[in-house]
């Protein structure tokens, strides 16, 4: 939880208190268990739906712009911070100040900047520009601060300090959030949305892959229940020729494929049902999918950036934590005095196929983020991975690295990545789809990338070193009784083992 309160003020783009988040923990000898503190849909016991402060820009990515929606009714109710409180609570053994101290202290004397953020950064810039104290937070003096600059939050320290101190005063922020955010300033809380702030724990997905045992994110993240089913689509194929050879590769993309064919614009909605999830995994469905491997059905693309962090971590008890936050992109607004950025998860695209504001209030929303853990006999690995619809084919593609293979958590997440989006024609009267596969140059070999693109020939995008477009996903690895790991270089990633 330490690392977790870092990011908030470290990775001021991917991670706030005011954002969500989700994790899996699986104590040595207990059974794994999951805590769900996303983002709620707010308006509860409003009477009618007010006029929105709900405006959309467009971020340039270079090789593509897309459309994200901010502004004060594109917050949902966050559960980030009330989150991360809990589980110290349950299950931390130091005092939360002293947890939260290293945290404060980034705050107050600063941090410098990483490449990979300061990139999320220049991004941002149509989005944070939208109110002085959330520019203020990205810029120095008239230009959106760069890599290699040291930037601090002393009122983001003060708000940490002072709710390690009291964790109560949380209730006070959420009562001013509502006020900031409330119909008359263009936003859609209410009072009855915080009256309480309860974190799901919702038993983990489980799953078993070549012997291993799998616990990731259970419904509503979408995320985990397609990570889950591409494990069960890859036994039999995962380990098909050498690693990184055309066999491998090309049975991966098979299975990206078809997760595609089965997230339609109502999967999102049906993954809250359990016989649905059940009948999905159901051993004749995952038959039924492998051998349509290569159809291509229509789904819907995804988001560019997918701000998200992500924190691994094990220990010399066998215990195992995966956690990953996110904030959206921020909705351009923070709460007034407390350094801390408003989410902008109801402006979510991803989260939304079937439109913006049609959950009902109190919904718990649906998420890609799924931090998974594996465990064997002699092995144990925590990962997750930032990246929007990219993270489920990261986890899936290095959890295969890791398991069917056999390679370190090192050269597992450092393999050149691959990841197909759906390509919709939307002149066509049957709607037709094909596939886009996106893909990293550096390490890939040529007889490999040549049967790739055979397969998947339509617009594919190669990118000619490891990029944050792939997600980033980072490994704590215990085996052959040493513990390791990765952090991705693609988002600034660092392991540390501790002695």
């Amino acid at each position: 939880m330490a690392a977790a309160l870092a990011a908030f003020v470290c990775e001021l783009p991917l991670a706030s208190p005011l954002g969500g988040g989700v994790m899996v923990a699986w104590h040595q000898g207990q059974d794994p268990v999951a805590v769900d503190f996303f983002t709620r849909t707010p308006g509860l016991g409003l009477e009618s739906r007010p006029e929105l402060d709900f405006d959309h820009v467009n971020v340039d990515f270079g090789s593509t712009i897309q459309v994200f929606h901010v502004g004060r009714a594109s917050a949902a109710i966050p559960l980030a911070l009330p989150g991360v409180v809990g589980v110290h609570r349950d299950w931390g053994r130091l005092p939360l100040p002293v947890v939260a101290e290293p945290a404060v202290e980034l705050a107050r004397r600063g941090y410098v900047l990483g490449e990979q953020v300061a990139y999320v950064f220049w991004l941002l810039v149509p989005i944070v520009t939208r109110s002085a104290e959330c520019q203020a937070l990205y810029f120095q003096g008239d230009r959106v601060a760069t890599a290699g600059s040291r930037l601090d939050n002393p009122a983001l320290g003060d708000t940490l300090e002072a709710v390690a101190k009291d964790p109560r005063c949380i209730r006070e922020l959420y009562q001013q959030l509502v006020r900031e955010f409330s119909p008359a300033a263009g936003g859609l809380m209410t009072p009855a949305d915080v009256e309480r702030l309860d974190i799901a724990r919702p038993s983990p997905l489980r799953v078993d892959h070549s012997g291993l045992m799998l616990a990731t994110m259970p419904p509503p993240s979408s995320g985990g229940v397609l990570v889950a089913l591409g494990l069960k689509l890859l036994e039999g194929i995962g380990a098909r020729g050498p690693f990184l050879g055309t066999g491998h590769l090309l049975g991966l993309a098979q299975v990206q494929d078809a997760l595609l064919s089965v997230r339609d614009s109502e999967f999102d909605r049906r993954c809250r049902e359990d016989d649905f999830v059940r009948g999905l995994l159901a051993p004749e469905r995952v038959a039924r999918l492998r051998a349509r491997l290569g159809a291509h059905p229509v789904t819907n693309p995804g988001n560019a950036l997918g701000s998200t962090t992500h924190i691994s971590t094990l220990d010399e008890e066998g215990n195992a934590v995966a956690v990953t936050l996110s904030n959206g992109e921020g909705c351009g607004y923070v709460l007034r005095g407390t350094g801390m950025v408003v989410n902008n998860m109801l402006g979510e695209q991803d989260l939304h196929p079937r439109g913006f504001h049609r959950d009902p209030p109190g919904t718990l929303l649906s998420t890609m983020m799924a931090p998974t853990i594996a465990r064997g006999p002699s092995n144990l690995w925590a990962l997750g991975s930032g990246g929007s619809n990219r993270l489920r084919t990261a986890i899936l593609s290095v959890t295969s690295h890791l398991i069917d293979h056999g390679v370190s958590a090192a050269e597992a997440v450092r393999a050149p990545r691959i990841h197909l989006e759906p390509i919709v024609d939307r002149a066509s009267p049957a709607g037709g789809c094909q596939r886009s596969l996106a893909y990293e140059v550096t390490g890939l070999e040529s007889s490999a990338r040549q049967a790739l693109l055979a397969a998947y020939p339509d617009s594919p995008v190669a990118f000619e070193r490891p990029n944050i477009y792939f997600g980033g996903v980072h490994v704590a690895e215990y085996a052959d009784g040493h513990f390791s790991g990765a952090g991705d270089p693609r988002r600034g990633g660092a392991v540390s083992v501790v002695e």
